[in-house]
């Protein structure tokens, strides 16, 4: 199969740029390695400041240095 457009990485940018050309007819594939990784890093695991902890936490990390790690 041929595409007009691939991207590689499912990120927020990637997300909304796939659905703008396949609004216009292109032809778009998406290549995630991650299953988990639905969204991007930003969103799962790091930019948003919510998500910093609740990953940390879920990695067992004292709180105290996640606040930190996160401000």
């Amino acid at each position: 199969m041929k595409y007009d457009a691939i991207f590689i990485g499912y990120g927020q940018g990637a997300h909304s740029l796939s659905l703008k050309l396949a609004g216009e007819g292109w032809k778009v594939a998406m290549v995630e390695k991650d299953a988990n990784n639905y969204g991007g890093s930003c969103i799962n695991i790091g930019c948003i400041p919510t998500k910093v902890l609740e990953h940390d936490a879920q990695e067992g990390r004292i709180y105290a240095d996640a606040v930190e790690r996160r401000n």
